[in-house]
């Protein structure tokens, strides 16, 4: 006779806590550690405060980032908040019942401002059996997450209210071995947090360096003892726009002309073509037929950005006449005509293989390489002496900032000989290789922190 458990068996109806068939399938526990029911160590905060009882305060209410398990705090005024909130103190967790399987936990930490979050929210501290930090940590765990899963009730929208919290069981080492569980993991932090500052070593100034290459601009800080001359006679035919702050601006870019090194060039007297990109509606999901089309958020920090792709026919890319219109070759140089007043003017070389379009938002430019590499175009349009010259024509309307053609084909910049320029792209991007070696350690050191504190414990 077999001795494997029966599926089909008896269960006694008191024994049933939820109509789910997965609670009779947890995830199995294995642990070097005691597995105790989590809810010894834990004690239920339900403490509730009405903060419109003193409408003169402002208050700041937590609530918790699902993407990184965190805590954040938003302002707001005691008198336009009619409901209850969740009193919480330092050390104590909250997290939200109905997103808890996405990572909606945080730790109340000393340093964060904010002693109240919704209702909505489950809260609880923990007894002197463990640590806060540890058990943070844990639930942030990916098998803590198989537990979380196997113990809510629903399907698209898991439910963990605490008493089903309580009753999980997960390993619980003694508080000391808590302690030396942390520290190894804080090591790994600590490490990740040396190789920032050597990637920074590498790139801090960089920018600046190569500005020193090619120009004498200096960054002077603004004079706040000095008013500035705001009426005066200014001839009719001097004025290029009817804009107060572009008409106290222009007068300054005269001394980022003259801070050049080499022949000025605009834009426009250095490309060989210009054109809009495609305003066609794309997809999420690419089908046959269907090519990547490059938008806003693609351009990140001078470079391509292929992780929010959208899709769009190729066919929408080509005419009769010309078959690759809105195709881009290697070498296109890109800029964000319209973003916000920090991003707008925003640059990148496309130097992908396969197909690619870009949306109506960004403006191909092709250059004359016998005079420009595009490369070098794209470095200066991160440096202080093309940033000033954005700022200075681009216009706010409707919250977005926004630069034409015709103004992007005036900005000027040095253009020295082909092998000055190359220089430059050799200096810049051996400073950019270093530094990116090194993010990608302290990527790799805080994604080993957390597999060898969950490798640890379970």
């Amino acid at each position: 006779m077999s001795n494997k458990p029966a599926l089909l068996s008896t269960v006694p109806f008191s024994s049933f806590s939820q109509w789910d068939v997965k609670q009779f399938f947890f995830a199995k526990i294995l642990s070097k550690y005691p597995v105790e029911e989590l809810g010894k160590h834990l004690i239920h905060q339900t403490e509730k405060i009405q903060l419109s009882d003193e409408p003169t305060k402002e208050f700041t209410i937590l609530g918790v980032s699902n993407k990184i398990g965190m805590f954040d705090g938003s302002t707001e005024k005691g008198s336009k908040i009619k409901q209850k909130y969740h009193v919480v103190k330092d050390n104590w967790l909250a997290y939200n019942p109905y997103r808890i399987n996405v990572g909606s936990i945080g730790i109340k930490t000393p340093n964060l401002k904010g002693s109240y979050i919704s209702p909505a929210y489950v809260v609880f501290s923990c007894k002197d059996t463990i640590l806060p930090e540890y058990l943070w940590l844990m639930m942030k765990s990916d098998f803590f997450n198989k537990l979380i899963k196997d113990s809510t009730t629903g399907s698209v929208r898991q439910t963990l209210h605490f008493e089903k919290l309580a009753a999980i069981k997960a390993p619980v080492p003694n508080v000391s071995d808590q302690q030396i569980i942390l520290d190894a993991y804080h090591a790994k932090l600590n490490e990740a947090e040396e190789n920032i500052k050597m990637a920074n070593d590498y790139s801090d100034g960089l920018l600046l360096s190569i500005q020193a290459d090619v120009s004498n601009l200096k960054d002077e800080p603004p004079k706040t003892t000095e008013i500035a001359n705001l009426i005066q006679t200014i001839s009719f035919s001097d004025m290029n726009r009817w804009e107060v702050a572009y008409i106290l601006k222009e007068g300054k870019l005269e001394k980022v002309y003259k801070s050049f090194k080499y022949p000025s060039y605009e834009i426009s007297q250095l490309q060989k073509e210009s054109l809009f990109g495609l305003s066609s509606k794309a997809s999420l999901t690419q089908k046959d037929g269907m090519i990547p089309m490059l938008r806003m958020p693609n351009i990140v920090n001078g470079e391509i950005d292929c992780s929010q792709l959208k899709y769009l026919p190729k066919s929408s890319a080509t005419t009769a006449n010309e078959p690759d219109k809105w195709l881009l070759k290697k070498g296109d140089f890109l800029i964000n005509r319209t973003n916000s007043k920090e991003l707008v003017g925003k640059s990148a070389i496309f130097n992908l293989d396969g197909d690619y379009t870009y949306a109506s938002y960004l403006i191909r430019y092709r250059f004359d390489t016998s005079l420009v590499l595009p490369e070098y175009v794209n470095i200066l349009f991160m440096l202080p002496l093309v940033r000033k010259q954005i700022d200075a024509v681009s216009r706010q309307t409707a919250g977005q900032c926004n630069i034409n053609s015709d103004e992007i084909g005036a900005i000027r910049i040095p253009v020295p000989s082909i092998p000055i320029q190359q220089e430059i792209i050799k200096k810049y991007f051996d400073a950019k290789d270093g530094a990116n070696n090194y993010c990608a350690k302290a990527d790799e050191c805080k994604t080993n922190a957390l597999i060898n504190f969950e490798k640890e414990i379970f």
